[in-house]
């Protein structure tokens, strides 16, 4: 049997932390085979994309390069064999001379791709699979470590929101099975190589995609995601301070609660695992030994009506009216080619005969304001909102159960919130709403309190 385990660089952050994934991964090898998934130490892909972009600015990214360079370094402390360090430490002056020299040609060209971004964001985790291929090493746990560029997913050229091509990634890491059972294989997350050997990246949070995509290929029993936290809560604790843990969710709540931008878990990390049938494990390194939120397409005979009340804050909302749009063929094309030219991604949409609402994210605004003003459509009214909140209530029990709908917005009547936009998700599951943000807390304190903690909702299951 074969676990995937996949430790977030919120974790990794000093020499304890990594003695403590290092002790998880050898306790956890005497009963199974592992494979680990590792993101950068905490805060070092920010530093690094910092310094990169100081570096086409033309400033001198000194101080912040050596201060990375010194924070690697130092963890080298919590390794006891003389030989583990001094091979360590030449693997990670290698890759922060390599670093040096692509941050060096930022500088010279005064130019930023999308692929060296990617090439200098993705450092940080090479550079941690160095770090925790010697803590294993240390403990006498038999391990292999890949960079990624030669033994890795191969992806297509998509810079930042990489594909995999996964025909050719099984084809590429059919060798490396054959180490797996006598062997920790550790992996670094967050990219790929296209086949022109460029490293790509997914995008941020692609460390949970990786190690989900891996998972499929080797055909994991389950794909562990390593957390400071117990897993996913049925509302966000910053506003519910009695937010608890859920211990299960579908596949598709945990989409829908990812793309409200829960960072439990990347949105795509779902899609791999879900064609495999293969469960995912929120597990807290605090508390190794207890399970979290348990993902999986387990469809239990009876469900709760909603699970979760999902945020999602910084919301901005775009309505264009215009007479022309009646019977006119194309125009919802021409809007949206012109917002997709500008890699805008777009939240929630509402169309009339008369026009069009749709939701994007705040700092998205500018960029969209330009892009509708190449559309070249004499527009009667074009308005942009913004301090906005998006709330979402999520649950399986939703498709069944009748008259929910009615029963949050009376909610929400009952609390005077003006609802400015209103979308029911294709997957049936998701109740997504638009308020004004300083309606916010109350509203989703409201909901908390009528849906998820009232009994007659909560014991309302469905057969």
């Amino acid at each position: 049997m074969l676990t995937v385990m996949k430790f977030g660089g919120s974790i990794l952050s000093s020499e304890s932390q990594l003695k403590r994934v290092t002790q998880v991964v050898k306790k956890r090898r005497e009963r199974e085979d592992v494979l680990i998934v590792v993101s950068a130490l905490k805060g070092v892909t920010n530093s690094l994309i910092g310094i990169a972009n100081k570096a086409l600015e033309g400033s001198d990214f000194k101080e912040e390069f050596v201060a990375v360079k010194k924070l690697h370094l130092e963890m080298l402390s919590g390794i006891k064999a003389k030989n583990y360090v001094k091979e360590t430490e030449k693997g990670l002056l290698e890759e922060f001379s390599l670093l040096e020299r692509a941050l060096q040609g930022i500088l010279c060209l005064k130019e930023l791709s999308p692929r060296s971004l990617d090439l200098v964001q993705t450092a940080g985790e090479r550079l941690c699979v160095l770090l925790l291929f010697a803590y294993l090493l240390d403990e006498n746990i038999q391990a292999i470590a890949f960079d990624g560029r030669k033994q890795g997913i191969v992806t297509n050229s998509d810079f930042g929101r990489a594909r995999p091509l996964m025909d050719e990634t099984k084809k590429k890491l059919e060798k490396t099975k054959g180490f797996v059972h006598s062997n920790v294989l550790i992996f670094p997350g967050f990219f790929g190589v296209d086949k022109q050997d460029n490293v790509v990246s997914f995008g941020r949070g692609g460390s949970d995609f990786s190690a989900a995509i891996l998972a499929n290929l080797f055909r994991a029993n389950s794909l562990e995601l390593w957390k400071d936290v117990d897993g996913f809560l049925t509302s966000d604790p910053k506003i519910v301070e009695d937010a608890v843990v859920l211990s299960n969710l579908s596949y598709e709540e945990a989409e829908e609660l990812g793309y409200f931008g829960a960072k439990i878990i990347y949105p795509r990390t779902v899609v791999p695992l879900k064609e495999k049938g293969i469960k995912i494990v929120i597990k807290n390194i605090q508390k190794p030994d207890k399970i979290g939120t348990i993902v999986s397409n387990e469809r239990l005979e009876q469900k709760i009506v909603a699970k979760s009340i999902a945020v999602k804050r910084n919301i901005a909302s775009i309505t264009l009216r215009s007479p022309i749009f009646v019977g006119q063929a194309g125009v919802l094309e021409k809007i949206f080619y012109e917002i997709a030219k500008a890699n805008i991604s777009v939240g929630l949409v509402a169309t009339s005969e008369t026009g069009i609402s749709f939701t994007i994210d705040e700092k998205s605004l500018p960029r969209t304001r330009e892009a509708i003003s190449r559309i070249g459509l004499v527009l009667e009214e074009a308005s942009f909102d913004k301090d906005l909140a998006m709330v979402g209530v999520v649950g399986e029990g939703l498709k069944k159960k009748p008259g929910v709908a009615g029963f949050v917005f009376g909610c929400l009547a009952e609390n005077k919130v003006n609802v400015e936009m209103i979308s029911q998700g294709s997957s049936g599951i998701n109740i997504s709403f638009i308020i004004k943000e300083s309606d916010l807390h109350k509203t989703v304190k409201a909901l908390h309190k009528k849906i998820i903690q009232n009994p007659k909702m909560k014991n309302s299951l469905i057969k």
